[in-house]
């Protein structure tokens, strides 16, 4: 009994092994290599990172010659080796593989793999051949048998997050030229995204100081809303006056920009906005006085006038005229005189003449002056510039005839034949005592 046991047994065994080398083995019996753990998945665009591979044999079988080609793409790829090789790697165990990383300059927010094509041999003990290596590529195929197939094709992926990087492009304004006064001077600048991910709310407003004020109100805030990665708005425009006393030069003013991300996360980042103000002549009274000094009802008055350029270019054809004042007695022969050019600091005279009233009262006036001039047109300034001033001229005394109060003539004439009419009455009662 107990030898029929035996060959029983030996049987059961031969049968066995017989099927284990002919038959399609468990899952369990193949070596797998696959990739467990990736260290790190995040970048930004144009980062460089070293990243660990975490690669596992997930089979019952030993792998040897373990070797990962690395396909990179136009936005992800590997810096140095694509390739990595390893000797050994034992059923159900695990190695680390380093390879370093490069996403591109501007690549959009998004998820992006890496294609690897994995090879190796798989290395068993089989009872009827003994130790056996052979590629991981020869495979069974039920109803064919042992056929070669491709490398199995494995994969790792990383999540690229970029900014957003609101940017200040082209500036310029209308008109071209900005002069000390301007007013509603269109400042036109191009903001664009210049980052790798998408804004929302996007709000620019100027910050205007003493020197730029906004024309209106609001003209210095631009709502923009969505603006995504690599797109440009050209046309933000915001409206300013120019101080009367700013002087020429470039200016820098701050362009505050608020936007959210996509994820409703608020952000606040200051631009600048530059702008030139050029030169422009500025006229002012320096002085004036009549002749004679003391004017008086019925006189002929000669009044001159003196020019001051205290801007910052020539000013060019220099003319100085009375405008009309309804309340000022004067009658002017001569309205205007032309002074010519003025540099920068200098003096010009104008004479105008005028006949006083016979009939002026004593009193100071305010007589009103308009001073003309055109731009330095070497400079390419052929603006009309004007300039309304006023100056004092006192009427010291009237005429013989009408230095005294108007009716007291009249009222001096009744008094005094009342006071005849009192004494003719006294005389009477008198005689009559």
């Amino acid at each position: 009994m107990q030898k029929k046991a035996f060959v029983v047994a030996a049987i059961c065994i031969y049968m066995f092994a017989f099927s284990f080398a002919f038959v399609t083995p468990v899952s369990g019996a193949f070596s797998s290599v696959i990739i467990t753990d990736v260290k790190p998945t995040e970048f930004h665009p144009g980062e460089t990172k070293e990243v660990v591979l975490t690669v596992k044999n997930n089979g019952g079988r030993d792998a040897r010659d373990v070797r990962l080609e690395f396909k990179g793409t136009e936005s992800v790829s590997l810096v140095g080796p694509t390739v990595a090789q390893i000797n050994t790697l034992n059923s159900w165990c695990e190695k680390e593989v380093k390879i370093t990383v490069h996403v591109e300059e501007g690549t959009p927010n998004g998820v992006y793999s890496i294609p690897i094509k994995c090879s190796w041999y798989e290395y068993y003990f089989d009872p009827v051949e003994g130790y056996v290596s052979k590629p991981n590529t020869i495979s069974y195929v039920p109803g064919v048998g042992y056929a070669t197939t491709e490398p199995v094709t494995l994969g790792i992926s990383f999540d690229v997050k970029g900014d957003v990087i609101i940017n200040v492009g082209s500036v310029y304004t209308e008109p071209t030229h900005v002069r000390p006064g301007d007013e509603d001077v269109r400042v036109i600048v191009a903001i664009e995204n210049s980052g790798e991910a998408d804004a929302k709310d996007v709000e620019a407003r100027m910050i205007c100081n003493e020197q730029f004020a906004p024309s209106w109100s609001g003209t210095d805030r631009v709502y923009l809303g969505r603006l995504n990665s690599g797109i440009r708005f050209t046309g933000v425009t915001f409206h300013v006056d120019v101080a009367d006393n700013v002087d020429a030069g470039a200016y820098s003013i701050p362009l505050v920009i608020r936007f959210k991300d996509t994820e409703n996360v608020e952000y606040q980042g200051v631009r600048s906005v530059d702008v030139l103000v050029e030169r422009k002549p500025e006229l002012e009274i320096a002085s004036s006085y009549t002749e004679p000094t003391n004017i008086s009802a019925g006189d002929h008055v000669i009044l001159h006038v003196r020019v001051r350029n205290v801007g910052s270019e020539e000013a060019e054809s220099v003319s100085v005229r009375v405008t009309g004042e309804a309340d000022v007695p004067f009658d002017y022969d001569v309205t205007s005189d032309h002074v010519g050019n003025l540099k920068v600091n200098e003096t010009g005279d104008a004479i105008l003449e005028f006949d006083v009233d016979e009939d002026a009262p004593k009193k100071i006036y305010q007589q009103g002056l308009e001073i003309r001039c055109t731009g330095d047109r070497d400079l390419g300034d052929d603006r009309v510039y004007t300039f309304n001033k006023e100056i004092r001229l006192e009427v010291t005394s009237s005429s013989s005839g009408s230095s005294s109060i108007p009716g007291f003539e009249a009222l001096f004439s009744f008094l005094v034949l009342l006071l005849v009419f009192f004494f003719i009455e006294l005389r009477k009662k008198e005689k009559e005592r």
